[in-house]
Order: structure tokens, then C-alpha cells, then sequence
């Protein structure tokens, strides 16, 4: 696929994928949509990639949808009749990257560089860490547009009083705010925020992939089941894989040999 408003750059088992339309505040139409879901299926298969990051271009992160229009000028309107199966799986849509993000092989690190807003606040949500620059806002402004919405994972980290509170008044949350409530991992200065990110990003490239990739699927999956011991057993599964891998190996080895291990995501 030839990439419009996606920069895909590799470097040592990191991709950076960008979003790429500053002009619009990376606002997501249909082709970026599309374009990200063919970039994060391509970091799924290829081996060389251990870690993805996603960020924006310019002073945004992600203002969300673009209010003017999702379709390219030209393009073919290829839209679903049933509203809510266009919502949910529509071409390019959202909540498709977002799955994508989750179900991922590899970690993803979301490097929030600046406005993230409505659909550009779920992309950060959807990203496995989030390290963010401390003039960064997030926001979910729909009620104040005159448009209903709901919260998508925004519940599972803050419960459901703090979330109906945000959607319904619509208040900016700075980074700090963002980070004691626990949406981001880390704030740093804008100056600071992508050495800050590559430094995770470089320990996830040289770590055991496969088993941060079974880590990941068991505490998604363990979260959203609706019993403690259907957790256990997504735990138990992720051990299974686990031990058949080269890097449960070298790990037990450098253990007894007293050592760093040497891991190669195999």
C-alpha cells in the first residue's frame, strides 16, 4: 500500500508509525484509517519488528474524527447500511485500529505529542503504554458539538463515575491530570518526550518478544472476562506458550549463569 498520511519508519526492531496529516490536526478520515490497519497488520507479520510506536506529526497527536469529511475527495462512499455496523466496522474505522492495537504480537507505545481529542483519546487509550508531553490535553468534547457518545476502554481505567463525568461536562484534562488518574505512564517535557519513548522502546527491542506478545493477550484478555478464574486460565495459557519458546531458555539460562540474558523475540 502506498501510504498518504502514514510515515512508516523501521530502526533496529522499532516502528514508528505517524500519523501524518498536520495541517488537519491528524484528524482520522477513512484513508489513514485503512492506511494504519495495513501498517499494524504489516508490524504483526514481520519478525524483524518488536516494538511499534505511534505518534503524530506537528503540534496533535490526534484530534479525532475529521468533522469535515471522511471520505477523500473522489473516493467511493463505501459505507455499511446498518449505522452501527458502520461505527463499529466501517472502512478505516476506529474501533477496528483499536482492536488491532490490542491484539497486537508486539508492545505499542503510544508517544502523545500534543492534542489528543474524541477518536485521538481512544487511539491513546488502545496503546499498550502511554508516555505523554506535559503541554499534551486530552479531552472527549462530543456533548459540547451537540453529538452523544459513549466512552469506549476509558471505564477500565478510571471506573464509570469519572468517565460519565468527562463525557458529559467535556473538561481538558492536562498531562498531569492524565497522569494521576492513571491514563499515561509517564509525562516529560515535549523537549524530552521522544528520547523518553525510544528508551522503552530500544528495552522492548532487545527483550523476548513472543513473551511480552503472550503477556499482553493474557491481561487483555484476563480483563475482560467476566470471572477471576477465566483470567487464570488466559494466564495459564500465556505460561504454556511461554516455556516452548528460545527465550524462556536463555532466560533460565542466564539466571543460573548469573548474567544478562541475550534475547532474540524467538
Amino acid at each position: 500500500m502506498d501510504f498518504h498520511y502514514l510515515l512508516v519508519q523501521h530502526d533496529a526492531g522499532i516502528c514508528r508509525l505517524t500519523l501524518n496529516r498536520p495541517e488537519r490536526l491528524n484528524a482520522l478520515n477513512v484513508r489513514i484509517g485503512v492506511e494504519l490497519l495495513q501498517a499494524l497488520e504489516d508490524c504483526d507479520r514481520d519478525d524483524e519488528v518488536r516494538v511499534v510506536i505511534l505518534t503524530g506529526a506537528g503540534r496533535a497527536f490526534c484530534a479525532g474524527d475529521d468533522l469535515k469529511g471522511m471520505n477523500e475527495p473522489g473516493e467511493p462512499d463505501r459505507r455499511y447500511r446498518d449505522p452501527l455496523k458502520q461505527y463499529v466496522k466501517g472502512e478505516g474505522r476506529w474501533p477496528l485500529v483499536i482492536a488491532k492495537m490490542r491484539s497486537l504480537s508486539k508492545p505499542v507505545i503510544g508517544m502523545i505529542n500534543g492534542h489528543a481529542h474524541g477518536a485521538g483519546f481512544n487511539l491513546v487509550l488502545g496503546c499498550d503504554l502511554r508516555i505523554m508531553a506535559d503541554d499534551a490535553t486530552l479531552r472527549i468534547p462530543f456533548v459540547k458539538r451537540g453529538i452523544a457518545t459513549g466512552v469506549n476502554l476509558l471505564q477500565q481505567f478510571v471506573g464509570i463515575g469519572k468517565a460519565m463525568e468527562w463525557a458529559l461536562l467535556a473538561p481538558t484534562l492536562s498531562a498531569t491530570e492524565a497522569e494521576r488518574w492513571g491514563l499515561v505512564n509517564r509525562v516529560v517535557p515535549l523537549a524530552q518526550l521522544e528520547e523518553a519513548t525510544l528508551e522503552w522502546a530500544r528495552e522492548f527491542a532487545q527483550g523476548p518478544t513472543l513473551i511480552y506478545g503472550y503477556t499482553k493477550s493474557a491481561i487483555v484478555h484476563g480483563w475482560e472476562e467476566a470471572s477471576v478464574e477465566a483470567a487464570y486460565e488466559h494466564q495459564g495459557l500465556a505460561l504454556h506458550y511461554t516455556l516452548q519458546t528460545e527465550d524462556f531458555a536463555e532466560g533460565r539460562k542466564a539466571f543460573l549463569e548469573k548474567r544478562p540474558p541475550r534475547f532474540r523475540g524467538r
